[in-house]
């Protein structure tokens, strides 16, 4: 068996999480406020039906995101869908509009108030110490400014080689051909790789398929989720390698000590 030299990390649940995410009435109520604002300025009304319209996008979505993940995993397509829900409520949207669309319906992490886990930076920092090159492999609706200026603002730009995200590539995990980007990206034989992720079907069954290793962060119970976040599984036909806890739990498995 090949030494691991490379360990890749799922991003949602597993080395961030939502744990004081605001009420559901101040999610509407941002929503709603950005909507507004981005529609009437391209000089709509923002009445009748259409004030029901995140509402319709988030139900497309939820919708999408379960057929995707459960289906060919094609990724969804979000600012395509923002564009086709905006034609149902009698608006032609360009692509560049639609892109608007789904970053205001969109709000992120920052006004969700998402956090990195405690151990994160300091387990990350460590395995980068030991030796081991460092990626991230998530499924993400947008890959936009705010997407990688939260990356930037939590510390995670700088420990990561590579950032491997769903809608760039055009398949979410577990589809092989994200895990087979982040491969060739980084110029490793997937042999060499470790995955470590929250869900049993794209963060396990996904890259073991490929012949990497892989570590199940069993998923804090009860947390907050975003509406394109894959589904959580607590069982599934390929078992990890290894299953954890803490993110700190991977200094001490037997792949990833520090090399002689």
């Amino acid at each position: 068996m090949a030494p691991i030299t490379t360990v890749l990390f799922d991003l949602g649940h597993t080395l961030w999480h939502l744990p004081d995410m605001p009420p559901p009435r101040a999610i509407r109520g941002e929503t709603m406020r950005r909507l507004e604002a981005l529609i009437t300025g391209w000089g709509f009304e923002m009445s009748g039906e259409r004030l029901m319209i995140g509402r319709d996008i988030r139900l497309a979505v939820e919708e999408e995101t379960h057929r995707a993940f459960h289906g060919d995993c094609v990724d969804p397509g979000y600012p395509e869908l923002c564009r086709r829900i905006a034609k149902e409520h009698d608006m032609e949207l360009t692509p560049e509009q639609g892109d608007e669309l789904w970053e205001a319906w969109n709000l992120g992490g920052i006004f969700l108030n998402r956090r990195l886990f405690p151990d994160v930076l300091a387990s990350l920092t460590a395995l980068r110490d030991r030796g081991f090159r460092l990626a991230s492999v998530t499924n993400r609706g947008y890959s936009g400014p705010d997407f990688w200026e939260e990356v930037r603002q939590l510390g995670l730009e700088e420990l990561f080689e590579a950032v491997v995200v769903s809608c760039d590539v055009g398949y979410m995990k577990p589809h092989p051909r994200i895990y087979q980007v982040a491969i060739e990206r980084l110029g490793v034989e997937a042999a060499e790789c470790l995955m470590v992720g929250d869900n049993l079907r794209a963060d396990v069954e996904g890259p073991k398929t490929l012949g990497m290793m892989a570590v199940w962060r069993r998923p804090p119970a009860a947390e907050p989720s975003e509406a394109t976040a894959d589904e959580v599984e607590t069982e599934g036909p390929i078992k990890p390698d290894y299953a954890i806890d803490q993110i700190a739990e991977l200094l001490a498995l037997p792949p990833l000590q520090p090399r002689a």
